[in-house]
């Protein structure tokens, strides 16, 4: 609707229809009424533009509405500007409840954090405090914002303003402290939280236990939660396999199989994500007929393995050196479900490659073509590299035609293992053009890469090539690691370079590393043979 035109069959001035500027005034607070009511949002603001510039007075109840409709449709900008340019300059304020509103408006963005300040500073000044639900969005925008300082600031100072925090503050304040990895402070807010008279609920216990579980505190969380399950609180299975998962990262599956006989006697029975912790432990730890049974579990229980259970189980076989029951396996029970992938047939290629059935391994490459399943660049790295170990220079070049063909570009892992195994072969030069050409073709080398170069230059007896490659790395952020100093300290000696290379193995000790026993002992050696003396 045009609001001029409209205004024009309406005359606001003419005092023979009003009588009254009050009239006016309901006449303005009407109209803008239906227009907002009809989402004419832009002819509302224009028709409160055209009340301000009137002779009729606006009240603070007049702003309030006003500003409460924009931050209803998002116009924020809007609402500020009314909010600075009229309401206080006008010495009236919004009300508590407006304020809270506005407040939570403007934690969509982290550019308002300074509106957001100031509108709570104003609030203070009136002795105004925010509501329970924009004080936790706020909290949780400061938490998301990495603010936790003003978080924990704002945590604090609010029961003495007469606001005090609920179960939902906690848990945010919990899940943040966790998440910095400030562990004790997080347990002591949760103790807090029953200081004050609260129970936690079921995502107050997710927090704390997902973020100990998370920090290797998984002792100090079950703990916790067992003494909040034995006063009634029911947890569910996100909390629950936290646990478990965090006893298997610390190698503890009988207290993870325990807990899970736990949960179904607590009425949450074990899901996938439950079946697939236990099984990720399990083939990683070459238990492999612990596995088996819980894959008839799940299927007993009515819990279907997904691909990512079959591809564990994959795992499991090839670890175990059971590559026969791990193709088995993948085409009787996972291809006839439709619940295969590149991962599970790149899972069985490494299997043979590492058991040194190379054929073997081209055969199911050539396989997964034919059967729809499209290889990725892991796939042909897996494979270029055992080809190369092997010195089937013939396969590998057949090889990188097709990744060509297939529109892959080399990654870091496929320029590394060439120049590992070019190295290994004694072709150090090559091995260096093509380490440089994979930084010209915008490929960074990471630290395995350098120290398989480092390697070929040391075994060549170029340790001053080494030590170059050594300093580039640093000045790249690229700190070396164990691996990167016993090469270079072990090429040095050679060269009998032995002040050099007591200078790099005082720089390995101050970064937390140690030469094994063998290579200090042929260091110590080498001094002593030179008589003491160090070039």
């Amino acid at each position: 609707m045009n609001v001029d035109w409209w205004l024009l069959c309406y005359d606001l001035e003419n005092p023979d229809m009003y009588h009254s500027i009050g009239a006016q005034r309901l006449f303005y607070r009407s109209q803008i009424s239906n227009f907002v009511k009809a989402g004419l949002i832009d002819d509302a603001i224009h028709l409160f533009d055209q009340m301000t510039q009137s002779n009729c007075r606006l009240f603070s109840l007049d702003y309030n509405r006003f500003i409460g409709v924009l931050i209803r449709h998002s116009r924020l900008h809007l609402a500020h500007h009314y909010y600075h340019r009229h309401v206080i300059p006008r010495g009236f304020s919004l009300i508590p409840f407006t304020y809270s509103r506005f407040i939570s408006a403007l934690c969509t963005s982290s550019d308002n954090f300074h509106l957001i300040q100031n509108l709570l500073r104003d609030m203070d000044n009136l002795g105004f405090v925010p509501d329970i639900w924009a004080f936790n969005i706020y909290l949780n925008f400061l938490c998301r914002e990495n603010r936790l300082e003003t978080a924990l600031e704002l945590f604090r100072s609010m029961p003495p303003k007469g606001r005090e925090p609920d179960v939902v503050s906690f848990t945010i304040v919990i899940d943040a402290l966790c998440k910095a990895k400030r562990f004790d402070e997080a347990v002591r807010v949760w103790r807090g939280l029953f200081e004050k008279g609260l129970s936690p609920d079921c995502k107050a216990c997710a927090a704390l236990v997902v973020g100990l579980c998370g920090g290797g505190r998984v002792d100090l969380a079950y703990e916790l939660v067992v003494g909040v399950i034995k006063d009634g609180v029911q947890i569910n299975g996100l909390v629950y396999n936290a646990l478990i998962s965090g006893f298997c990262r610390v190698g503890r599956i009988d207290k993870a199989m325990k807990i899970k006989a736990f949960m179904s006697r607590n009425g949450c029975e074990p899901d996938l994500v439950t079946y697939n912790i236990l099984l990720n432990y399990c083939c990683d730890e070459g238990m492999v007929d612990e596995a088996v049974r819980l894959v008839g579990t799940m299927e007993r229980s009515g819990v279907e393995p997904d691909l990512y259970s079959y591809n564990e189980l994959l795992k499991g076989f090839c670890k175990a050196d059971m590559m026969d029951r791990a193709y088995l396996t993948m085409v009787k029970r996972m291809q006839t479900k439709g619940l295969c992938d590149v991962v599970s047939y790149n899972t069985i290629i490494v299997g043979f490659c590492k058991a040194h059935q190379t054929r073997r391994a081209y055969e199911l490459f050539e396989e997964m073509s034919r059967k729809g399943v499209q290889p990725d660049m892991v796939t042909f790295n897996i494979l270029i590299d055992a080809f190369l170990r092997e010195g089937s220079s013939r396969v590998v070049k057949k090889l990188l035609d097709q990744m060509t063909m297939m529109g892959f570009a080399p990654d870091c892992i496929f320029y590394t293992a060439v120049v590992d195994h070019l190295c290994k072969t004694g072709k150090v030069d090559m091995a260096c053009s093509v380490f440089r050409d994979m930084m010209e073709n915008g490929v960074n080398p990471d630290v395995v890469s350098y120290n398989a170069l480092i390697n070929g230059f040391c075994k060549a007896t170029r340790v001053v090539d080494a030590m170059h490659l050594y300093d580039e790395m640093q000045r790249k952020a690229l700190y070396p690691d164990e691996v990167t100093f016993k090469l270079i300290v072990g090429g040095l000696i050679r060269e009998k370079k032995l002040a050099e290379a007591c200078r790099v193995w005082d720089q390995m000790m101050e970064k937390g590393f140690t030469l094994d026993r063998r290579l200090s002992e042929t260091l110590v050696n080498a001094i002593q043979s030179s008589d003491g003396t160090l070039r």
